[in-house]
């Protein structure tokens, strides 16, 4: 009786234990890097019933319970393509850059369609209140609350459902999760006050310098404000009419926020910083093996994407929490991995993010770190060091 008992709680222990596969219809990627459904193979599941792995339980909304694989068409397409992504930036960042702190994260709780505000206390804000659409987010674990028996929970992902939204509705916001007049206006007040610091450094040059200089500088300023000026009827003009996002049917998206969670060892998870989400866009950049992030997948995302390629110098609005998804950082950390080269700039780039904190600077703390990082980690130090200063001069640095 003994050993028929010992057996039975040996074949419930290894149904738990043991990891299920399962092939599901996903949204990936193909070779010219479309957005295609595909059938995949889903690993590391511990239920033959659902979406729920050793790693990631797929839920939906405030749910605790793993979505089904009984569950209608469009919930199922978003769980199994959330969990198979998910499950390749946990396999990039425990393999191949070698993350221990990854390795050894609990369970990740994601959420599909939840439009609820995050609570650091309650977990989830109240229903009526400014319910979310069109994004997605990775939160901290919390304590709960047991006066009001609200449970402790771990990290957990969070995608919003998707909704269109018109472009007058939108009051400016047509960028990938930034304000594009908001980004005018901080743009033009430093124009205007570097203009200014030009215009009084030309005077003291002397006055033939100083009225070329004038005329050069006022069309500047001049130009400008009428950017400024007429940005929403510009926006309106060539930018589409409506927007929407489904988050959790974006390859980059899903990495983007994964790595939030690789990375918050030291990056915590509290706020956005333009170096938080730079970091988290080099690693989804990595993991899609892409420079562009969030592209050529308009039946998914009408928002505009990221690219590397976008060549911008310097500015120190980019500091500010208003171009905290900007491509900036992402394009400046890319080109530093090729500075290091393609077999060390993972790990390098997870050495920088566990030198840096949650508030930091680009110009002082991202440089210092990446300086200090290439000292111990670059195969020719000093050459790289070099190499590295030529590209912070050359981003006006």
């Amino acid at each position: 009786m003994k050993i028929r008992f010992l057996l039975i709680c040996l074949f419930m222990l290894s149904n738990s234990i043991f990891a299920e596969e399962a092939k599901r219809f996903a949204i990936v990627r193909d070779s010219d890097f479309n957005a295609v459904k595909k059938e995949v193979l889903l690993t590391d599941l511990i239920s033959k019933h659902s979406y729920e792995g050793k790693y990631f339980k797929i839920v939906n909304g405030k749910s605790n319970i793993a979505i089904s694989f009984n569950d209608n068409d469009d919930l199922q397409l978003k769980a199994a393509t959330s969990y198979f992504h998910l499950s390749k930036a946990r396999s990039f960042f425990v393999n191949s850059a070698k993350s221990q702190y990854v390795e050894e994260l609990p369970q990740v709780i994601i959420r599909l369609d939840i439009k609820n505000v995050f609570n650091e206390v309650g977990h989830f804000a109240n229903d009526n209140l400014n319910p979310q659409f069109n994004n997605a987010l990775t939160v901290p674990e919390g304590a709960g609350y047991e006066p009001k028996e609200i449970s402790p929970w771990g990290k957990e992902i969070w995608f919003r459902p998707s909704k269109v939204i018109n472009l007058k509705d939108f009051k400016g916001q047509v960028d990938f999760g930034g304000s594009l007049k908001g980004s005018l206006r901080l743009f033009r007040n430093q124009t205007h006050m570097v203009n200014l610091q030009n215009f009084i450094t030309s005077l003291l040059q002397g006055p033939l310098n100083s009225q070329s200089n004038l005329i050069r500088l006022v069309e500047n300023s001049v130009l400008i404000e009428l950017i400024y000026q007429t940005s929403d009827k510009a926006a309106a003009v060539f930018n589409r009419k409506i927007y929407r996002l489904d988050s959790a049917l974006v390859p980059e998206i899903i990495y983007h926020e994964f790595s939030h969670v690789a990375l918050s060892k030291s990056l915590e998870l509290t706020h956005s910083t333009p170096v938080n989400e730079g970091l988290a866009d080099f690693f989804a950049g990595k993991i899609s093996n892409s420079k562009k992030l969030a592209t050529n997948i308009k039946e998914y995302n009408l928002f505009n994407g990221k690219q590397v390629q976008k060549k911008q110098q310097y500015q120190l609005l980019f500091e500010s929490g208003d171009f905290a998804n900007s491509d900036f950082v992402f394009g400046l950390l890319w080109n530093i991995g090729l500075v290091v080269g393609n077999d060390l700039e993972t790990q390098f780039m997870l050495n920088v993010a566990d030198k840096l904190n949650t508030n930091v600077s680009i110009r002082d703390d991202l440089l210092n770190a990446t300086l200090n990082t290439c000292k111990t980690l670059c195969k020719a130090s000093l050459n790289d060091r070099i190499k590295l200063y030529e590209l912070f001069q050359s981003k006006n640095l």
